[in-house]
């Protein structure tokens, strides 16, 4: 064959191949679940005279802000590329003003829902636990009520983030359920009683935050399981002390933060934390600690923030810390 006709036959495959992409659509009842949807959290402006997965105005804003973000994405590739279906739905601070859209089994393959930053209000609808999600964030809303246990029927979740909202009751030990979850954010809710002992399973997480609720009891032993932690934030929480020993084993840890801990009057050794080297941040403020600072924490030399106020900590700094170079330090 010539190389002008291999040319030709070159560029009408890659033709034909284009055309195909091209001509992939989103089935009608994912444009229908999109338009229910959208009347459901309240979502003007997207244009439903163009393709939703195609990336045009209305579906996806181009160099948005960060954290202001509304995207539309797909995966295109069934069927032979002929054949779309929603993948991710991400509307950050978009004025929303409605409630959770309870059917989003009705995509198929939605691995993600982002609605964080708006004025959505009502509560996590039960029939969440039917999907196959990935990351579920609805961080500051006015969402109330508990968290529904179904959602420890998400075997797929990574993310769970409902942080900055009015959630209260008890954490559903369901969760516990969640083998793949790796951040779980509840920061800043009206949460009540103590962490279920079903959390002892949560093995992958990764990021852990708790503060600024009213949760009752102990700092669970259970935390010493969860050996891929690498950030715990237990801040205003409502749980006492002490800080369990075991915490000794968590050796990934980057950041941790605890404060404000209910307690005795009689006080709690420093915690065990020398196997913690990688350290950036550590925070024990408020944690009824007695005792000298332990030689390890001056050893620690990736830290960078140390604040241990407001315990009833006694003697010198050790030396440990003449080579250490803190941006903020507060002891």
């Amino acid at each position: 064959m010539s190389f002008s006709r291999l040319l030709f036959a070159s560029l009408i495959a890659f033709g034909l191949a284009t055309y195909a992409l091209g001509a992939a659509v989103l089935p009608d009842d994912e444009v229908k679940a999109l338009r229910d949807i959208a009347k459901t959290l309240g979502k003007t402006g997207w244009n439903f005279s163009a393709d939703p997965c195609g990336g045009q105005w209305g579906w996806a804003t181009p160099n948005a802000v960060k954290g202001s973000e509304n995207n539309v994405s797909c995966n295109c590739t069934f069927s032979n590329g002929t054949i779309c279906h929603v993948t991710s739905i991400v509307l950050k601070n978009q004025n929303l003003q409605g409630s959770l859209p309870p059917d989003l089994s009705r995509f198929p393959y939605l691995q993600e829902i982002d609605l964080s930053r708006n004025y959505l209000n009502g509560t996590i609808p039960r029939e969440w636990g039917a999907t196959q999600m990935v990351n579920i964030s609805i961080i500051g809303n006015r969402f109330t009520g508990p968290i529904p246990k179904e959602i420890g029927n998400i075997s797929t979740l990574v993310n769970f983030t409902v942080e900055f909202n009015q959630f209260s009751g008890v954490l559903p030990p369901e969760l516990g359920n969640l083998s793949l979850l790796e951040k779980l954010h509840l920061t800043s809710n009206n949460f009540t009683g103590q962490l279920p002992a079903a959390f002892e399973n949560l093995t992958t997480l990764k990021d852990f935050r708790i503060g600024d609720n009213q949760f009752t009891g102990e700092i669970p032993h259970l935390i010493q399981n969860w050996k891929n932690l690498q950030k715990l934030v237990i801040q205003g929480s409502g749980l006492s002390g002490p800080i369990p020993p075991g915490i000794a084993v968590l050796g990934n840890m980057t950041d941790l933060r605890i404060s404000d801990l209910q307690g005795n009057g009689s006080g709690d050794p420093f915690p065990p934390l020398a196997n913690m080297k990688q350290l950036k941040i550590l925070i024990l403020r408020s944690c009824n600690i007695i005792g000298r600072i332990p030689d390890f924490v001056g050893e620690f030399s990736s830290l960078k923030t140390l604040d241990l106020s407001f315990n009833k900590l006694d003697g010198e700094i050790p030396a440990s810390f003449s080579g250490v170079f803190l941006r903020n330090a507060d002891y």
